[in-house]
């Protein structure tokens, strides 16, 4: 039977010669060694190899793979089948939470670039408001939360008459627990007043907001009531000019429905 060389076996299998020596070191392959110290490998040295690489790719540890290969029942490596899919389903939902959090801060970078004390006419989406705190610890989603602040605008300045947590409905959507969530209130405006905000503080200065309401008012438009502002943990910037920080929060000056959307 045909040995292999060092440099032909990282040849075939596409591995470095280290990564072939580092596995030697595990134990996990044993090549010969001749008289001069060369390393040789048999065509079964080749297949465990491939062997190896290919359970790599599905993410087992070296020590899980020299299980399957040498120490595993049939029954065994059906367990740990199953182990290895519960584990990989739990890294998707990590980078599920992930990638939600990345989409809202690149939206909200951009909303910062269009939007910084200009005014446009958006809809406040669909928002649950986490009445029940233990369903948050349960469900242990405080990253995918956010702190709603509501405002009274009908005086100036505009007062905070309250505080809560609140979920997006597409993030509840992604996660898979818009059913247990349908029965929480719901925050959602078909249009609204748009803008952002900046702060020295990671809340709004009701001068800013009672700005908002004054231009509403003075283009027409009919304010329905309250003001909703909304501020995502780690959108602290420092400004060009100094070292201070600056916040970015979105603010919804909800307006009446028109005929049309009742």
């Amino acid at each position: 039977m045909k040995n292999y060389s060092i440099g032909e076996v990282s040849d075939r299998l596409g591995i470095s010669r280290d990564a072939l020596r580092f596995y030697e070191k595990k134990g996990i392959i044993k090549p010969a060694k001749e008289k001069n110290g060369y390393r040789t490998y048999t065509y079964n040295d080749i297949h465990k190899l491939s062997n190896i690489l290919f359970y790599r790719r599905l993410n087992f540890s070296l020590e899980d793979i020299e299980r399957i290969l040498y120490h595993s029942s049939l029954p065994d490596y059906r367990s740990m089948l199953l182990e290895k899919i519960k584990e990989e389903k739990d890294e998707i939902l990590k980078h599920q939470q992930s990638l939600i959090h990345l989409n809202h801060l690149r939206q909200l970078s951009k909303n910062v670039e269009l939007c910084l004390n200009q005014y446009d006419i958006r809809p406040l989406r669909r928002h649950y408001i986490i009445s029940d705190k233990n369903f948050i610890q349960e469900k242990e989603i405080s990253d995918l939360c956010y702190i709603c602040q509501e405002f009274k605008i009908q005086q100036d300045p505009p007062e905070k008459i309250n505080e809560f947590p609140v979920i997006a409905g597409h993030t509840a959507a992604i996660m898979n627990f818009q059913d247990e969530v349908k029965d929480f209130p719901v925050l959602q405006h078909n249009q609204c007043i748009y803008t952002i905000i900046s702060s020295k503080q990671p809340f709004p200065d009701p001068a800013a907001i009672q700005a908002a309401v004054e231009w509403a008012k003075s283009n027409d438009y009919d304010l329905a009531g309250n003001a909703y502002t909304g501020y995502l943990p780690g959108c602290t910037f420092q400004q060009e000019t100094s070292n201070e920080p600056v916040f970015y929060i979105e603010l919804f000056l909800p307006l009446h429905k028109t005929s049309s959307e009742e």
